[in-house]
């Protein structure tokens, strides 16, 4: 399928004044109250996600993994010398940051990775499973759902981002979406209730369906296998389409797009030293044996790139 529009980074400065009005986080639908997503951002599953602050002040989120180290996108990094990742109301100063090699400011191409080790180790915070696996490419068209969490702005699928108040919410979205390298990158696009802007998939949106906005760059995309929840995106870019009228502001239509944690495990295992959990370890924890297996111009899906950019001042 051909796509048409621009794709935005999700990052956002520190330095932005907040607006004034009422505030909701990731746009949500306009149908469905904002509590509902304030209560899943606010589940156990998902406290490893916190936010990160960069050495020029470009904001976004990143996911805790070890007591030492978070994962975030790479475009969150760039130009950056260090950064601060908060998490439960504490501060943690970094000591490296690392971008994979095979980042390229295209986010299409799926390595928009980067990994903050911190100076001291976080206590008290379970950090994230990583994903290992492979259901989550749709085997037999039976795609996955993923829980996007992130810290950005909000608004809804009718008016777009409009407002960044700093809480953390959480939407879902089927992982059906085919853009750019579908092996290395997931995508959703946000389906409008009423039935009048659907990129792929089904037309039916889920009850907390969502997208992604600016300031939720490096938070993280959360699967749910055998009663198991992993790690298994990091959130990366918001893509416009025909469907939203060609603007990536997080409409109906939009699609969210993140890299795939599991095809980087073997490259986060060689920074950081995490094992993979071993194969009798997954056969335990889901009953079952688990196999395992921005840029500039136009690509082949239909997409421009917008570069990397800041929001609005809001």
């Amino acid at each position: 399928m051909r796509l048409g529009g621009w794709i935005l980074a999700l990052g956002t400065l520190a330095s932005t004044i907040l607006p004034t009005e009422s505030a909701r986080s990731a746009t949500i639908r306009d149908d469905e109250p904002d509590s509902s997503y304030l209560a899943l951002g606010a589940s156990p599953d998902y406290a490893p996600v916190g936010t990160f602050v960069n050495s020029w002040g470009y904001t976004g989120c990143a996911t805790l993994i070890a007591p030492d180290w978070v994962l975030t996108a790479a475009h969150v990094l760039t130009a950056a010398t260090s950064g601060t990742f908060t998490i439960d109301g504490m501060s943690y100063t970094s000591s490296q940051l690392i971008s994979n090699p095979g980042w390229n400011g295209t986010a299409f191409n799926g390595y928009d990775f980067g990994l903050v080790q911190l100076s001291t180790p976080v206590l008290g915070i379970a950090p994230a499973t990583l994903y290992t696996g492979s259901d989550d490419l749709g085997p037999g068209g039976n795609y996955l759902t993923g829980t996007y969490v992130g810290f950005g702005f909000t608004g809804t699928g009718l008016t777009g981002y409009t407002t960044l108040d700093g809480q953390k919410r959480a939407f879902e979205n089927v992982l059906d979406g085919n853009v750019g390298n579908p092996s290395l990158v997931l995508c959703s696009d946000f389906d409008n209730p009423a039935g009048t802007a659907n990129t792929f998939g089904s037309a039916t949106p889920l009850t907390l369906e969502g997208c992604v906005a600016p300031g939720d760059s490096g938070g993280g995309v959360f699967i749910t296998v055998d009663s198991q929840t992993y790690l298994e995106g990091v959130i990366s870019f918001v893509a416009a389409t025909h469907a939203s009228a060609g603007n990536a502001n997080s409409v109906y239509g939009d699609v969210s797009g993140s890299g795939r944690v599991s095809a980087l495990v073997p490259w986060i295992d060689s920074i950081t030293g995490i094992p993979e959990p071993p194969v009798a370890a997954l056969a335990v924890l889901a009953g079952a044996s688990v196999a395992l297996v921005l840029g500039r111009r136009r690509n082949q899906d239909g997409f421009r790139a917008k570069g990397a950019k800041a929001a609005k001042n809001s």
